[in-house]
């Protein structure tokens, strides 16, 4: 029965996601993960002050901790299933995109995921999915304000922005109701997350005042000035053609909106050093808006939808990531953890050395 419900696509997308995770764009965890994982380890009973800046989205912290989890391999394998666990639901959400969902996996948001194994980026994507989806199902109620109760809880500057970038792309009625179920959750949110951080006796620089370090808006208004055709390449991936495509076809109204958005999220990554990172995932509200428009829209008449995936993907593949992290790169920017490909055949050996011997 449960088979039978299944979006007709989910299978090829979910496929198609664990090739592009795994073997082009290849699984890598934080550079810094064994920090996470000690401090996961003692972080309710932590004595001495922390400062990191990743304690602010707590979720993998405080998972580790509750499952006591006490190898850094066990640590890396939480992380990791994590990430499996999203990847399943986000497929069986995008049911609404139709035919044309797997354009949804040809953007940014896959390489971040893959090559920061450690944050809790998936979850907010995730969620930015769901609440996308209600909206545009015209199901503007309290359900959005566990999502954006959730999402602040994540990590509170994607959902501040989200949440404006939502407001002009999707609510075009029952704006007030909109404002009511993501602004109030937003605060209730940012109240939560300080009082855990005082709890845990957290005495760092949060995500707003580490804005104005010396150097960092600089440093990052320099990295996307000098890369910006880079910076906005590895947001959008292949899929930055049909954005173009449908900003020449639509009607000036409807591309000023899809222009709005894109404006505010490189003025929103322009404040931070994790550049194609939150990019990436600021992005997603626009990228579902842009399948969704092109889907419902005449023009899918006269275009296989075969193709647009085809050319989609290819070009992705023929232009390579080029993700701007301090620098463009393309490959992961996270070299010194523990290697993935090695992790796995470890611990399968370890598991199974009794009965291979």
């Amino acid at each position: 029965m449960f088979l039978k419900k299944l979006n007709p696509n989910f299978f090829f997308n979910y496929l198609f996601l664990q090739v592009l995770v795994h073997i082009v764009y290849k699984v890598t965890f934080l550079d810094q993960i064994e920090e996470h994982f000690n401090i996961s380890k003692n972080l309710f009973n932590e004595k001495s002050s922390l400062t990191q800046f990743f304690i602010e989205s707590p979720l993998l912290l405080i998972l580790g901790n509750v499952l006591n989890i006490e190898t850094l391999d066990r640590y890396l394998i939480i992380t990791y299933l994590f990430i499996q666990f999203f990847i399943l639901l986000i497929c069986l959400e995008l049911d609404f995109l139709g035919d044309w969902s797997s354009l949804f996996l040809i953007s940014g948001w896959v390489v971040t995921i893959s090559w920061f194994v450690g944050y809790v980026d998936i979850l907010s994507v995730y969620i930015l999915v769901i609440i996308c989806k209600k909206i545009l199902k015209n199901n503007v109620n309290i359900t959005l304000s566990l999502l954006f109760l959730i999402l602040t809880l994540n990590h509170y500057a994607i959902a501040l922005f989200s949440i404006i970038t939502i407001g002009i792309l999707y609510i075009h009625k029952n704006l007030k109701n909109y404002l009511i179920f993501s602004i109030t959750p937003f605060i209730f949110g940012f109240f939560i997350m300080n009082r855990f951080l005082n709890q845990i006796n957290f005495s760092g620089r949060s995500r707003i005042r580490f804005i104005f370090n010396d150097g960092v808006l600089q440093s990052s208004v320099e990295f996307i000035s000098s890369n910006f055709l880079e910076y906005l390449w590895s947001g959008f991936l292949g899929l930055i053609f049909l954005f173009l495509y449908l900003l020449f076809k639509k009607p000036w109204s409807q591309s000023r909106q899809y222009l709005i958005s894109l404006l505010l999220m490189i003025g929103a990554t322009s404040l931070g050093l994790d550049t194609s990172r939150i990019f990436s995932i600021l992005l997603v509200p626009l990228t579902i808006k842009v399948i969704y428009d092109f889907k419902n829209s005449e023009l899918t008449k006269n275009i296989n939808s075969k193709l647009v995936i085809f050319i989609s993907t290819i070009s992705t593949l023929f232009f390579q990531e080029r993700y701007v992290y301090g620098k463009v790169n393309i490959e992961s920017p996270n070299t010194e953890s523990k290697d993935f490909y090695e992790l796995i055949p470890q611990l399968v050996n370890s598991v199974f050395s009794n009965i291979w011997s």
